[in-house]
């Protein structure tokens, strides 16, 4: 009888296991999906803005004429719009560096 109660207990321990694991695999990757949509949307968003701001600026500056507080402000906005837009692209060069480089680094927990 004792051995019975062993197997049996090592049984539900090995499935338990079993589908916890599943259970935490399917969570990382859910967490990986989710992760990779708000890298994505933040650096869209950030690219879309700087375009936005740059064309606003230039416009400014552009019709400005004599004031030189709005062709300052023009400058700004166009600098500041290049600036977005740059580092919309480094941000999405960052990313995927340490997307490459992580599976490297990182001890697989669930093979």
């Amino acid at each position: 009888m004792h051995y019975r109660q062993g197997i049996a207990r090592s049984m539900v321990v090995l499935i338990v296991f079993t589908a916890s694991t599943g259970v935490a695999a399917a969570q990382q990757n859910e967490i990986n999906n989710s992760l990779t949509q708000i890298e994505e949307f933040v650096a869209t968003t950030l690219g879309q803005i700087g375009v936005i701001v740059f064309l606003v600026g230039a416009a400014v500056w552009f019709v400005s004429r004599r004031s030189a507080d709005r062709a300052q402000w023009g400058w700004r906005g166009m600098w500041g719009g290049a600036g977005m837009i740059v580092l919309s692209v480094s941000y999405n060069v960052f990313v995927s560096l340490f997307e490459n480089l992580a599976p490297g680094m990182i001890v697989p927990v669930i093979p």
